[in-house]
């Protein structure tokens, strides 16, 4: 669940100018010594070298400070956010599920565990890395955000089941999609999230495809006066031995659903990961999560690199790492003409919830430069979620979306702030959403 209570940081939303050693715009070029001025939340104008002063407004001198625009978090599940330390792999991703569900079921019974302050920690441990907008995915259906001072939420409920369809459908599957509308009606940025082609039958993806339809019809207008947009999420091609599940029905999948009593005595109706990608590809944006596997399926591949239009992928390389044991195929996707994000998955598989430590995983690889990581956590990440009219760079008339941050030595280049954003000893100073601080506060100036 999502607090409804809005969180406490310093800031305001009057005229404010910020100077600092490098503005890194992510759709325009670097700014050397440079200023930028806010409004009422929006970015006002922006520029280098000198500057005249506004009568009434607040200047900042940030000295060698890097602004960016404020970073993205495509995927993550908050309800781990407690966990002190991630679940054992051991099994690879079966095994991990194994222990997730042994987690929740002992978390349903405990009487002491608070779900919403366990979301609440994790926006804030997003917010002071420079988060500004997060891809949610939500097991059940969050309270409305009311006050709420985070990140932007773009909140998947999320869909799963492998017993038959009944009738239309299960009545949970009713009354999350029922809640999901209430929510959508309310203003809360929604999308559905058939969970994996594993655990997903396949006539519960068309009803998620219908709900979604039915979401876009009933979502309130947007200030700008541009059209609701409701994605599908889904994991996709995460473990070597879903192949086998999905043609086959046996393995260790099977195995796992028999011992957690959830098999049903009829055969649950599966698809191939192509289906789903073209299923993902009717939706108004689909959210292709981890994808580790895909190479190797050359049908379900050329799907996705057809529809690069309407899809994206979501890459969480640390996690990828400890339950695949491999890093994702930033490479093959980036070949293909694929807009690839980052995602830091939870805690669940994950020591944190830094999306620079995510970056930096796939920079010290040798996969991406700073500056392809840079437009990986902004821009990139904002288009799957239907956030990219509100944040993801930085240009006049926007919001002010920003991380400000402090490196450990001053970045003579553009090139050595790109680096710096993502290095280990560079400080997160502040996090300004709609130019209201988040996270951080601002120094005196």
């Amino acid at each position: 669940m999502i607090t409804t209570g809005p969180l406490q940081f310093p800031g305001g939303r009057g005229q404010l100018t910020l100077r600092c050693r490098w503005l890194l715009p992510v759709t325009a070029p670097a700014l050397e010594n440079a200023w930028l001025r806010i409004d009422r939340g929006r970015v006002r104008a922006v520029g280098n070298g000198p500057m005249s002063p506004q009568p009434g407004g607040a200047c900042f001198d940030l000295g060698d400070a890097i602004v960016v625009p404020g970073l993205i978090n495509a995927h993550t599940h908050l309800e781990f956010s407690a966990c002190e330390q991630p679940f054992a792999t051991a099994g690879g991703l079966p095994g991990w599920i194994g222990r997730v569900v042994a987690w929740r079921r002992q978390r349903s019974e405990s009487a002491g565990f608070d779900q919403q302050a366990a979301v609440h920690r994790g926006l804030e441990e997003l917010a002071a890395d420079g988060i500004v907008a997060v891809g949610e995915i939500a097991s059940t259906t969050p309270q409305p955000a009311v006050g709420f001072r985070g990140p932007r939420l773009r909140i998947f409920r999320e869909l799963l089941g492998l017993a038959p369809l009944r009738a239309d459908r299960p009545a949970a599957v009713a009354e999350a999609i029922r809640d999901t509308e209430r929510l959508a009606r309310a203003g809360v940025a929604m999308g559905l999230s058939p969970h994996a082609p594993y655990s997903t039958q396949w006539p519960l993806g068309r009803v998620a495809l219908r709900a979604a339809g039915r979401l876009k019809r009933q979502h309130r207008q947007p200030a700008a006066g541009l059209p609701p947009v409701v994605p599908l999420a889904m994991h996709l091609a995460e473990s070597a031995a879903e192949a086998e599940f999905l043609c086959r029905q046996t393995g260790p999948f099977r195995d796992l659903f028999e011992q957690l009593g959830v098999w049903p005595a009829r055969p649950p109706t599966l698809a191939t990961t192509a289906d789903w990608i073209s299923l993902l590809a009717r939706s108004d944006r689909g959210l292709v999560v981890h994808g580790t596997h895909l190479p190797a399926d050359p049908l379900a591949f050329a799907r996705l690199a057809r529809h690069r239009d309407r899809l994206a992928v979501v890459v969480c390389p640390r996690t990828t790492l400890a339950i695949a044991g491999r890093l994702p195929p930033v490479a093959a996707f980036r070949r293909a003409g694929l807009r690839v994000c980052l995602g830091t998955d939870g805690r669940g598989s994950n020591p944190d919830l830094s999306i620079r430590k995510e970056a930096r995983c796939l920079i010290d690889a040798g996969i991406v430069s700073p500056v392809e990581a840079l437009r990986m956590v902004t821009a990139d990440a904002a288009w799957p979620l239907g956030f990219e009219d509100r944040t993801g760079c930085i240009a006049v008339g926007r919001p002010a979306d920003l991380a400000i941050l402090r490196p450990a030595a001053a970045a003579v280049h553009a090139a050595d702030a790109a680096a710096a954003v993502f290095a280990a000893d560079t400080e997160v100073v502040a996090t300004l959403r709609g130019g209201r601080c988040i996270s951080g506060k601002l120094p005196s100036g």
